[in-house]
């Protein structure tokens, strides 16, 4: 299995932000979000070659990134929720509960296993261009476990290293950068 996607006019192109750093990757839009983190993985460990990234050490599996969406495309300010895409590592699919294993047709999901069309980046409601936070779980994290990132799915993530640059800081000019967002037109 390749980790990387050829760049094509048809292939969209993430910003995948960690404290000051973007990985820039291109993506198949019907791409499967874990493919996208053993992409993502293996750009990191390749341009870092001492093992680490902002001074934390680079996971060892793909299955320790997390992946978090903006809050507001509009706002970078108010921050980054944890992607619905990662329930499925929860062990249910998006439009089942506990009990809803009966009758024909239905099933429960078995962890590890894609939400079906929420698990692309197309079937997510993300578009060309988005930016999506990542993270992973440090040593002191691995003991939560899995049911910890469900209870959290929704709520905002206070925890999120991602620092969006002003240009402020290079021209003097107060402007914040963006997070994939387009202003609304009023006219």
């Amino acid at each position: 299995m390749s980790t990387s996607t050829a760049p094509s006019p048809l292939t969209w192109t993430l910003r995948l932000k960690h404290h000051k750093t973007t990985v820039l990757l291109h993506c198949d839009p019907l791409q499967t979000f874990q493919s996208i983190k053993t992409a993502l993985l293996a750009a990191l460990n390749e341009t870092n070659p001492d093992g680490t990234l902002n001074n934390r050490v680079l996971p060892s599996s793909p299955h320790e990134i997390i992946l978090g969406r903006p809050v507001d495309l509009n706002n970078p300010e108010e921050g980054f929720l944890l992607g619905e895409w990662e329930k499925a590592r929860g062990g249910l699919d998006a439009g089942e509960s506990e009990g809803a294993g009966k009758g024909k047709g239905k099933r429960k999901s078995i962890a590890g296993e894609g939400m079906g069309a929420k698990d692309c980046l197309k079937g997510a409601g993300l578009r060309d261009g988005a930016v999506l936070a990542f993270k992973w779980r440090g040593k002191d994290e691995e003991d939560e476990g899995d049911e910890d990132v469900e209870v959290r799915l929704g709520e905002k993530e206070e925890n999120w290293d991602v620092i969006i640059p002003a240009y402020e800081d290079a021209y003097g000019v107060e402007n914040t950068g963006d997070v994939g967002g387009r202003k609304e037109f009023v006219g």
